[in-house]
């Protein structure tokens, strides 16, 4: 019967060991970065469609803009949003609507700053988990946003998110409302009917798609697994060393 444990089988069997004991162990890293498509209509009128909420998010074969939620560059526990809508210099942001993950929403204090040249409302962001309607949708999102100082002539809209004693993540923020259709809702003013139209009217939006999807995890493993894989590993090529020289003892008899 050939040796289970014989020299040679250490580096099969130490490599087998390895992958079966971290791919339970390997965590993923959180995305970087990842934009939301503006591509359905809440509540408003487009076209000569209007629209009134309701527990749906209409497809209207079009892109209203994007909202772009990233890792913010010089502060690691920060999280920047951008929203990009269609046109240049016709429409202005009103109020914007995010979703973030349950299983670490206790209610805190998130704080926002606009970048310049924005500024925010006067009540510049409510935190409530799972109450926030967009324009009549049934869907409940998280935290409401009110910019100021948005127009035609500066459209867009840039702010950090961070909370306290907390390190927020872009990945936080990559979820579904309690409907499971949308991920982020943006309400738009000067709005003229059809996107890249400015006029008087107002609607809400939404985004149940990526415009440039989060990048695949990348699985790294915990300090802690690291070590335990090694004194594992470790153990097990003593064993195996012992167990050798045991039947090679026994041989010799």
């Amino acid at each position: 019967m050939k040796n289970l444990f014989s020299t040679s089988a250490v580096p099969s069997f130490l490599a087998a060991t390895a992958v079966v004991i971290s791919s339970s162990v390997f965590s993923p890293a959180n995305a970087a970065s990842f934009t939301y498509n503006l591509d359905c209509i809440i509540s408003g009128t487009v076209g000569t469609q209007n629209y009134n909420g309701g527990s749906t998010c209409a497809k209207v074969n079009t892109s209203f803009g994007t909202l772009t939620i990233k890792d913010n560059a010089t502060d690691a526990k920060k999280v920047d949003v951008v929203i990009d809508l269609a046109g240049t210099n016709k429409h202005k942001v009103q109020t914007f609507d995010l979703n973030y993950d349950d299983s670490k929403f206790n209610n805190n204090a998130f704080q926002i700053s606009a970048a310049s040249s924005y500024a925010m409302g006067s009540n510049p962001i409510t935190v409530d988990e799972n109450k926030q309607k967009p324009g009549g949708y049934q869907g409940k999102l998280d935290l409401e946003i009110n910019p100021s100082s948005t127009g035609s002539t500066n459209d867009g809209f840039t702010a950090t998110l961070s909370l306290k004693n907390f390190d927020l993540n872009a990945a936080n923020f990559n979820f579904k409302d309690t409907l499971n259709q949308i991920f982020a809702a943006v309400h738009i003013g000067n709005y003229g009917n059809n996107p890249g139209i400015s006029g008087t009217n107002s609607i809400w939006v939404g985004a149940s798609s990526y415009y440039q999807a989060p990048p695949k995890p990348k699985y790294v493993p915990e300090p802690r697994t690291t070590v335990a894989l090694a004194l594992f590993a470790l153990g097990a090529l003593g064993l195996i060393k012992k167990t050798n020289s045991l039947h090679k003892s026994q041989q010799h008899c």
